[in-house]
This record gives structure tokens, sequence and C-alpha cells, in this order.
């Protein structure tokens, strides 16, 4: 069995299966901005029916914004699956956690997710309700920073000298140096996946090429992947 399995739904949407666990961040949004791409009819279609985005335990959303969080998405997987639990830092919904105040964790049997208040990147959204994520399960760590600053001080006292085996960070942090650093000298992951990417036939800006570029100059990280088309499957054993 693999200690965690990943599985790219759109930009940074993924399934995380961690242990016998089942997490989704931001994998469920339908409005798409310009430059990146969205769960479409065709891709919603496929991921209900998919093996990997089936029986969600946890549905967790770093932020709000329309490229990460659909309400209409995420009421039809509760309404399959309601049982779920939905862990977002807005009130949403009635049965829901909210994130509030710099940190709080959630624990469910051996997995422990630790959420901690990160500054969201451009001076523009600085206020945003925004959260990162550290889950923890059978000594395997997962960091989700959502679309945290690069190189924020915030994220370096979150991590607090604990071993990151797996980062999953935007591509920004790989195409900026000040990003790479970081990465190298404060993350240190055993394994980075970079994301939050558009598909083709959205990369006006040429986003892909460029986080191919920047993943290639990462040092010191044994594993670098890039997560382009929808549901990419990653496994690390």
């Amino acid at each position: 069995m693999s200690r965690c399995q990943i599985t790219l739904s759109v930009n940074a949407g993924v399934a995380l299966h961690l242990g016998q666990h089942r997490v989704w961040s931001d994998a469920l949004h339908d409005r798409r901005v310009v430059g990146f791409s969205t769960v479409t009819p065709e891709i919603w279609n496929i991921l209900q029916a998919h093996p990997d985005f089936a029986r969600p335990e946890l549905l967790f959303y770093t932020h709000c914004h329309p490229d990460h969080y659909s309400r209409a998405l995420t009421e039809q997987v509760l309404a399959r699956d309601p049982a779920a639990i939905l862990v977002l830092p807005e009130q949403e919904f009635d049965s829901q956690v909210r994130l509030a105040g710099p940190g709080s964790h959630l624990t469910m049997g051996d997995l422990r997710m630790d959420f901690f208040q990160l500054t969201h990147e451009g001076p523009q959204y600085r206020e945003v309700p925004h959260y990162g994520c550290i889950l923890e399960c059978g000594g395997f760590r997962v960091l989700i920073a959502g679309d945290c600053a690069v190189a924020d001080p915030r994220l370096a006292d979150f991590i607090g000298g604990r071993q990151i085996d797996l980062a999953l960070l935007n591509f920004p942090w790989v195409t900026l140096r000040k990003g790479r650093h970081f990465i190298q000298e404060t993350i240190r992951p055993h394994h980075l996946f970079v994301y939050h990417l558009p598909f083709q036939q959205n990369d006006r800006w040429g986003y892909r090429e460029a986080a191919r570029k920047g993943a290639a100059q990462v040092e010191g990280v044994p594993d670098v992947r890039v997560l382009l088309e929808p549901f990419q499957r990653e496994i690390i054993a």
C-alpha cells in the first residue's frame, strides 16, 4: 500500500489518500479565472465517478476564492457523502468546521491536521482568511500551503522545524528564486509537488513551461514533480 497518493482535479485541487484516509483540498471550483482552468461540467462528470475521488472523509478549503472553492459543487458532494467533514475559513454552511484565529488542529483516528493562518500572496489579498495545513499520518507529513505568499515568514513559524515529507506548493515557489531558496533552506521536503497550473488550452502566459524550468532548478529535494493534467495521479510508496 502506498504511504501517500495525490490525484489532481484542477489548479490546486487534489484528493489525498494518506494511509486509510481520504482528504480533498481545494478540489472543487467552477468559475474560471483568466489564465487558469476550472472544474468544467465534463471534468465534474468524470470526477464524480473517479475512484480517487470516492467517499471523502474531509473536504478542506484553504480559502474561498473562486479558483479554489465552489459552494454549489461542495453542496453536491455533501449531499452524496453527508458524513464528510467540511473545513474552511469562512462560514458557508450550518454544519462545518470554521477555521479562525492563528491556528487549530483536528484529529481523525491516526490522522492529525494542523491548520495555521498564512498570508495570501498579493497585497490586495492580505486580509483574505487563508489557512495552510500540515497533515500527519503514520509519521508521514504533508504540507499544503494554499496561496501563501512566497517565502512568508509565518510559514517558517508554522513548520517549526518539523520534517516535511511532501510539500504541495503553487508554481511561483519554484519560478521565483526566493521561493526556491525557502524550499531548500526552510521547508526541506523529501518530495515536492508543484501545482496551481492551467491546463494547456488555458495557459495564455506560459506558466506550464516556466514551472517545468523552475522545478528543474530546485536543489536539495530528491523528488520534484509537476502536476499538469486532470486526474494526474502521483504515488509515494
